[in-house]
């Protein structure tokens, strides 16, 4: 997500009084909450949604909608921009399992409900924020400003730390214990004295290594399992579920 004031939120159902609902209550809840309003694109199919040139933030879709199902939809979008937060709305519990494969932000059941609504977009919120939110690495010779989510990990191999990032990777002049506090409410874990893991990089984990998907295996100490086990489906329940 780009540094933007305003966000652009797509509300995608063929329902009209439900697209009119949601726009009327996502206005609401920023208005209420004294942020600048986003601006708000409506739609009544997926076609128009995909062909639109615009970067959304947040899209709330529905599945069952002429033409391209909302799956498919959620899809194009995702490939079309990743970091867009995909909100499915459904009455049917059948397609769960396909929205959860799609790794969508939310699933909401129909009949809406407006705090749950809010509740939603609070969480979202928190998210798109973590992802703008600009992390300095100090080394020798300089200084880069990268957004948090673009570190996978750190590694201290003796005195000295590595910043792994998806630009590079950096020597840190700072120690272990100021990263931790820095990352420690941006989805990252410290695993071991010598880690500190990306969670959204997390692929799977045993008692003793937590790996990720740029193949790197970072150590898990036996007293943390259980703690690092909670963290992550925390995570996993609020940022992706």
């Amino acid at each position: 997500m780009d540094q933007r004031s305003k966000l652009n939120i797509a509300v995608c159902d063929d329902d009209i009084f439900v697209t009119e609902q949601l726009s009327e209550w996502i206005k609401e809840y920023f208005v209420f909450n004294h942020l600048e309003e986003p601006n708000i694109y409506e739609f009544d199919n997926g076609e128009d949604l995909i062909k639109s040139e615009v970067k959304y933030d947040f899209v709330f879709l529905d599945i069952v909608i002429p033409g391209m199902n909302g799956i498919n939809i959620g899809r194009r979008l995702l490939a079309q921009n990743e970091e867009c937060l995909i909100y499915i709305i459904t009455a049917y519990d059948s397609y769960l399992d396909a929205a959860m494969s799609l790794r969508v932000f939310r699933y909401i059941s129909k009949p809406l409900d407006k705090s749950r609504i809010y509740r939603n977009i609070q969480d979202g919120l928190k998210i798109y924020t973590t992802s703008n939110t600009k992390i300095l690495i100090e080394t020798k010779n300089e200084n880069i400003i990268l957004r948090a989510p673009e570190i996978i990990y750190l590694e201290a191999q003796g005195h000295t730390l590595f910043v792994n990032t998806s630009e590079g990777k950096y020597i840190s002049v700072r120690k272990m214990d100021y990263w931790e506090k820095t990352l420690d409410t941006r989805g990252f874990f410290r695993t071991h004295r010598s880690f500190i893991v990306n969670m959204e990089h997390v692929v799977r984990f045993d008692h003793s290594l937590v790996y990720l998907d740029t193949g790197v295996a970072a150590y898990l100490t036996k007293r943390n399992y259980q703690n690092f086990k909670h963290a992550f489906m925390m995570y996993l329940e609020g940022a992706r579920t």
